[in-house]
């Protein structure tokens, strides 16, 4: 067994799993099997309807919840004042306790930005969760929940290296806060990749431990889905070695912005500012 992943940004562990399509008992088994092998970040969102699953598996994986950390996000259905403290208490309730980091998944309107970060941190206040942040946040987005909430831990959003982030990364920088990659490996296609592969080969390791070891390299946190346990040892590997900066550059540039995976209609026109 691989011992646990000791690398952190902004007390985040840089490497957890996602569990986004996961439900029924594919989830809790998922969880579990990831817990058994070191991993202690879990990531789950209440438009993923899998909290209830998420939290069966913490409460019967052997390692006591304070070893663990638990990220969870706020359905944007949810976002109103009407609706947003009701939808995290049964979010904590079904995940057996405090979230350690609780996340708007995506951004309301830009009117109503500022108080849906409020609501964040009441839930904060509350003792719902440990921590703050967002997800999906635009740069001039990240740096007005910045400037609203000092404490703001991360923003998560879709980074891998078929699309161009650059620009989001360093106004993260900036303002020393960390991305968290969701989709990091988009979903396979970046397996495919002539650049990738050649540097996989290079290395004698599979795709996906470049692609995340590049993620990771960054100081961005890699939350990678698998139901595999061999793909989720594999994961645990990208601790083993690092890439050159040659490597690095080359892969850096593959993105660009037509790269997204998830791309859904009410961020139309949202993405640039």
């Amino acid at each position: 067994m691989k011992s646990r992943p000791v690398l952190e940004f902004n007390g985040i562990p840089a490497l957890g799993l996602g569990t986004y399509p996961l439900s029924g008992l594919d989830c809790t088994d998922t969880v579990k099997m990831a817990v058994a092998l070191g991993y202690r970040h879990i990531d789950t969102a209440q438009m993923y309807g899998n909290e209830r699953e998420v939290g069966a598996a913490l409460k019967t994986c052997g390692i006591a919840r304070d070893q663990l950390f638990v990220t969870t996000k706020v359905d944007p259905s949810n976002n109103g004042k009407a609706r947003f403290s009701d939808s995290v208490k049964r979010s904590i309730d079904d995940l057996g306790g405090p979230a350690d980091l609780l996340l708007i998944h995506w951004p309301p309107p830009d009117a109503e930005i500022d108080a849906t970060l409020d609501l964040l941190k009441a839930e904060q206040l509350a003792g719902r969760t440990r921590r703050i942040g967002v997800s999906n946040f635009t740069s001039r987005m990240l740096r007005q929940a910045a400037a609203r909430l000092p404490d703001v831990a991360c923003n998560q959003v879709e980074f891998h290296p078929l699309l161009d982030q650059r620009g989001l990364k360093q106004a993260a920088d900036e303002l020393g806060l960390p991305l968290v990659a969701y989709s990091p490996v988009a979903r396979g296609r970046c397996f495919q990749n002539a650049v990738i592969r050649a540097i996989a080969e290079k290395h004698k390791r599979p795709p996906s431990e470049i692609v995340l070891r590049w993620i990771v390299q960054q100081g961005v946190v890699a939350i990678p889905m698998t139901t595999k346990r061999d793909h989720a040892v594999s994961n645990l590997n990208i601790f083993d070695f690092e890439l050159n900066a040659e490597e690095m550059s080359a892969i850096s540039g593959i993105g660009s912005a037509s790269g997204r995976t998830i791309n859904p209609s009410w961020m139309s026109g949202r993405w640039h500012d």
